[in-house]
């Protein structure tokens, strides 16, 4: 007797579930809590998280109270456009959270942005770009898109300790805020006039890392990483301190990963000396990508470890052929880690 081996057709993982018994089906997602509707639609997919933004219930991926880090990885940045590419994704989601909420009902910025001097993926041009973007609903006038800049507050700096002065300056003013409210609140008037809680303020930081390199190169890697630290536990107080209503959102322009001379360099370690393979892979912290394999970790050097302990929830976007994914490498303080979704399919 002849048997024919054919392979078995493909099938989605989720097919292999069991159904719900007919009594126990949801008949619409109306009766689905907020909550467990990540549960539901499957919890990899990070779309849902990124359409919400900065205004997304208190258990979402951009929660008020922690530091989401942004990175791409330094081996697919181009010569040329790679302010773009990194400043893009950023100003999608802050060109959503400024949407939401036009006009600021206080005096005070409602985002603040540190950037270095030389960064062009946060300029005022770019900015107006992104708010006048199809993609943004509803759409806003030119008008309109000017005036939602007047509450962004910019901080272009030239330097890592220019950096941290910035931070500091950013508390101070988060404190007046704060004592400002607080001073109306005890004031007479109506108890239904009050406002009961603290207008929403995203504060961004881009090029730390690039900054941070730029004091090692001058002094040393221990002095570099000295100050990237201090301005990341100013970051972290911050972002607790005001947990209530601030966001802060860190984006690395330098790049994760390495270039093709720390991969030869590390191949020809591995080669040299095959018991250190343990100990080597290991310099990664456990930071992985799903998409992108390679021999060389992710945080390859001590100022890259340290920018990554700062970070509670980081987001790595890569490029295919195809398309452009964004995935979530490390979440410390909620469920995130490993969702992803497809941001853009032309792949640049």
């Amino acid at each position: 007797m002849a048997y024919a081996s054919n392979p078995a057709p493909p099938i989605l993982a989720h097919s292999l579930l069991t159904e719900s018994e007919p009594g126990n089906k949801i008949d619409s997602e109306k009766s689905v809590d907020a909550d467990d509707r990540t549960s539901l639609s499957g919890t990899w997919n990070l779309q849902d998280d990124i359409d919400s933004g900065f205004q997304c219930p208190p258990k979402g991926l951009f929660r008020n109270g922690v530091v989401i880090g942004i990175s791409t990885l330094r081996s697919q940045q181009r010569n040329g456009n790679d302010d773009e590419f990194t400043g893009q994704f950023p100003r999608l989601l802050l060109s959503a959270y400024l949407h939401k909420r036009p006009k600021s009902p206080t005096p005070f910025p409602r985002a603040i942005i540190i950037h270095p001097a030389t960064f062009e993926g946060f300029s005022p041009r770019n900015l107006l770009s992104s708010l006048l973007a199809p993609s943004q609903t509803p759409q806003l006038t030119r008008e309109e898109a000017i005036a939602c800049l007047d509450s962004v507050q910019l901080f272009p700096v030239y330097d890592v300790a220019a950096a941290v002065q910035a931070i500091s300056e950013v508390s101070n003013l988060l404190d007046r805020s704060e004592e400002e409210r607080s001073q109306t609140h005890n004031s007479e008037r109506p108890p239904e006039t009050e406002t009961t809680t603290h207008p929403s303020v995203l504060l961004i930081i881009a090029g730390l890392d690039t900054l941070a390199e730029g004091a090692v190169r001058a002094s040393n890697t221990v002095r570099g990483a000295a100050i990237l630290t201090t301005a990341l536990r100013s970051l972290t107080q911050l972002s607790r301190l005001h947990g209530s209503f601030l966001s802060v959102m860190l984006v690395n322009t330098g790049g994760l990963g390495s270039s093709g001379a720390f991969s030869n360099n590390a191949n020809n370690a591995q080669q040299t000396n095959p018991r250190r393979d343990v100990g080597f892979s290991y310099q990664d912290d456990g930071i992985h990508s799903i998409f992108h394999t390679s021999e060389t970790p992710l945080l390859p050097s001590l100022l890259m470890r340290t920018l990554d302990q700062g970070i509670d929830t980081h987001l790595l976007l890569s490029r295919s052929r195809t398309a452009t994914v964004v995935e979530v490498i490390k979440d410390r303080v909620g469920e995130g880690i490993g969702k992803w979704c497809i941001w853009d399919r032309r792949g640049k």
